[in-house]
């Protein structure tokens, strides 16, 4: 006997994983006419409204947001709702069979039977019916069997899915490619790999990897994080936009991004080892990988820029080791500390900078000492002992008036350099003012045109905005432009140092200026035990003294013995 179907009421739900099901035709558009139309052919109206629950969700979740608004309305309503219709029962979930068969006895705590569109989901049987009689154990669906297997096996189907993309994304990132959009400041690239297999690896963005080298860059030559932003964003540095879209992901509503670089960002930046062409994630089980194509900058230029925070060692059989928190002391808070102004001088163990402190001893007077304990016993000096055998080398130098010709060599190739950098920087911030005069002109334009009131409130924020920010590059560009002026007059400085080393090496009060200097006298930064001995390599138009005498009487603290018990 045909049932009659007049005047029912039904909710209907669509789900998709994510919105790249569009192309297999599962899209929520194609769900939602399917659904309408089994809904019209049967006479049936969907409520409320007419409205269909759409949404792109995992259908492995157990709590899902549509599922529990539509249990919300059917208990509001009692009576209302007699089916809850959808695609097929691996469009409504992919929890398993024992998730489908909890949603299904929910819905009938309601008086809510479930149907798909494919006619899988048979109405319940009353199997003693002959008898006039009904009970619980008497209703018998006859494709609750079937219904089980199909919930089961859509189930498996995610986990093969899952199993074959996710699975494959972790072994080529394990092997060094890139599985996801590309990191700020590189572009992805398809490459041919064994003469077939397309692999993705990531390249330099012409437009945007300007500003990651300019970070680390900075951040080696010592300026503030402060200052750096202030640079990188008169260079014209915007976050990347990225496109918003609904909870369906199929409606565009607007854009997220163009921000000025904050100094937390810059900081992140600077520890992320991608940009050293280092993979460190979750896949890679946190360890580094050497992926398969170069970072912005060299594994040497992210160890310095981070200061010892994180560091990137490269094995000899070629694998890396990510050491993070390598500095266990107590940092001083003044890192350019003037009561150190000597601390670039490099640890004899470990090569890298010493640092400066005033530990206390059993007396409670402090003992000013450089010292230094990064992964291997602490080595100290006294501070007067210290900047004494400095000052006693720097005082022997002498200039070699044979080479007086390697000055223009020396100093004029690494001013050049320095002054190319500066030329490009230049250029970069010239160009982000030129777009920013564009853009408030443009404003400007739209003000003048527009007669809304509310239009025009938000083009003057936007002017006002604009103003700002052109103002502050502009003192930016100025300060770029004062440095390149300047180094010529620098380069007379230069031979002033050649001819009387001492007088000025030895009276800078800025620590960044006068670890400067003395990177032009050393061809590399002396450790404490070659100044002691005369041995540190210097630029070829210097030579020491024949009078310097090495200091070889224990004048270092012996390693592994605190400072204050030698005072």
């Amino acid at each position: 006997m045909t049932q009659n179907y007049k005047a029912i009421n039904c909710v209907a739900l669509c789900r998709v994983s994510s919105s790249g099901q569009a192309q297999e035709g599962e899209s929520l558009e194609n769900q939602e006419k399917i659904i309408r139309k089994f809904v019209e052919g049967r006479g049936w109206n969907i409520v409320p409204n007419d409205k269909v629950w759409s949404t792109a969700i995992s259908g492995r979740k157990t709590l899902r947001d549509d599922v529990e608004e539509i249990f919300a309305f059917i208990k509001a309503r009692p009576g209302l709702v007699k089916f809850c219709v959808f695609r097929s029962i691996d469009r409504f979930t992919r929890a398993g069979s024992a998730e489908y068969g909890r949603l299904k006895k929910e819905f009938a705590q309601y008086g809510v039977g479930m149907i798909d569109t494919w006619g899988v989901i048979q109405p319940t049987k009353n199997t003693i019916e002959d008898t006039g009689f009904e009970y619980d154990w008497s209703r018998l669906s006859p494709s609750e069997v079937t219904e089980s297997v199909m919930a089961t096996t859509a189930n498996q189907e995610a986990t093969h899915i899952l199993s074959r993309l996710i699975g494959q994304e972790i072994r080529l990132t394990v092997q060094g490619y890139r599985t996801r959009r590309p990191v700020d400041g590189y572009n992805n690239e398809k490459i041919i790999v064994d003469g077939s297999k397309k692999k993705t690896i990531q390249v330099s963005d012409p437009e945007r990897a300007k500003f990651f080298i300019a970070m680390f860059k900075l951040r080696v030559r010592g300026l503030s994080d402060s200052e750096i932003v202030q640079q990188i964003n008169a260079m014209g540095f915007k976050s990347l936009i990225r496109n918003m879209w609904d909870k369906k992901h199929e409606k565009f509503i607007g854009k997220r991004g163009g921000k000025l670089l904050t100094v937390k960002q810059l900081q992140c930046f600077i520890k992320n080892p991608i940009y050293a062409g280092v993979v460190c994630e979750k896949w890679t089980r946190h360890l580094p990988i050497k992926a398969k194509y170069d970072g912005l900058v060299s594994i040497e230029l992210f160890n310095q820029a981070n200061r010892g925070k994180i560091a990137i060692k490269e094995n000899q059989d070629g694998s890396l080791e990510l050491n993070q928190g390598m500095i266990k002391i107590k940092r001083t808070r003044n890192r350019h500390n003037p009561l150190f102004p000597y601390k670039f001088i490099r640890c004899p163990i470990c090569e890298k900078d010493m640092m400066g402190s005033s530990p206390k001893g059993k007396s409670g007077q402090g003992f000013a000492t450089y010292h230094c304990n990064r992964n291997h016993k602490y080595f100290g000096v006294n501070k007067k002992t210290f900047d004494k055998n400095v000052e006693k080398y720097i005082n022997n130098l002498k200039f070699n008036p044979d080479l007086l010709n390697g000055l223009e060599i020396t100093f004029l190739n690494k001013f050049r350099q320095r002054e190319q950098e500066i030329v490009k920087l230049s250029g970069d911030v010239h160009r982000n003012i030129a777009d920013l005069e564009a853009e408030q002109s443009a404003a400007l334009k739209a003000f003048i045109e527009t007669e809304s009131t509310v239009v025009k409130k938000q083009l003057e924020q936007e002017i006002e905005k604009l103003e700002a920010e052109t103002k502050n590059t502009r003192l930016e560009r100025d300060k770029i432009q004062i440095t390149r002026d300047d180094i010529k007059a620098f380069m007379q400085e230069a031979k002033q140092i050649m001819e009387h080393p001492a007088k000025i090496l030895l009276n800078q009060g800025d620590y960044r200026v006068q670890r400067g200097l003395f990177e032009l006298v050393f061809e590399e930064m002396p450790t404490y035990d070659q100044i002691l001995n005369g041995t540190p390599k210097l630029s070829f138009v210097f030579g020491l003294s024949s009078t310097f005498e090495s200091e070889k009487s224990g004048l270092v603290t012996p390693q592994g013995v605190e400072p204050w018990l030698q005072a």
